[in-house]
């Protein structure tokens, strides 16, 4: 007997609906942007995370831990990790209130 799956796309547009599952998964997102965001940084500044850890003067694996960790950083952290990198942060923020 043959089992059909169903389409993976189906399954998270099912999912998506409740309302708990959406805000997890737009919040890993946002996770994974930010530290998609400081990796990029870094590698348009031609440097890597050594340097950025001299330049901040912390270790190696503490940037490594600040970039899988991101949304867990403190802004001033943030700007540090910009400033080595040569950049500077702007903090845009935005409501879904509609007045």
């Amino acid at each position: 007997m043959k089992v059909k799956g169903i389409p993976y796309a189906e399954v998270k547009a099912k999912a998506l609906q409740n309302p708990d599952v959406m805000a997890a998964y737009l919040a890993e997102k946002k996770e994974e942007e930010l530290q998609e965001l400081l990796a990029d940084l870094r590698r348009r500044a031609g440097i890597n995370s050594t340097q950025v850890a001299e330049r901040m003067g912390i270790t190696q694996p503490a940037v490594s831990k600040l970039e899988k960790n991101a949304s867990k950083a403190s802004v001033t952290t943030l700007e540090r990790y910009a400033a080595a990198c040569g950049a500077s942060i702007k903090i845009v923020m935005c409501s879904d209130l509609r007045l």
